[in-house]
């Protein structure tokens, strides 16, 4: 159930593109793109930036490293996993190679 998941948020990822982290011009790694959804996920518990998400509560500024996961390394993107343990959601980041946040989507 959860590859079919993911393989619906990766085709309704595609065709997003506002941007509210780094976004440079080189190719970055996959440990940047985990920086960036990190990052993002903070920023977005302080403003709406337009995301399927909207502006996401407070709980999810505790975040450290370990809730966040590359699911898939595609041809121009990264996919990342933010998971929320106590409020038990999980969100996923499209992350273009060079750094610009293209989409941000919920599970459900």
């Amino acid at each position: 159930m959860n590859v079919i998941i993911r393989i619906l948020l990766l085709v309704a990822f595609i065709g997003q593109g506002v941007a509210i982290a780094h976004v440079g011009h080189d190719v970055i790694s996959n440990e940047t793109a985990l920086n960036i959804a990190s990052k993002s996920v903070k920023q977005l518990t302080f403003k709406d930036f337009g995301y399927a998400v909207g502006k996401l509560d407070a709980s999810w500024k505790s975040l450290n490293e370990s809730n966040f996961s590359i699911i898939e390394v595609l041809e121009e993107t990264y996919i990342v996993s933010a998971t929320n343990m106590p409020k038990n959601e999980v969100i996923y980041f499209e992350i273009a190679k060079n750094g610009q946040v293209l989409g941000v989507k919920g599970a459900h």
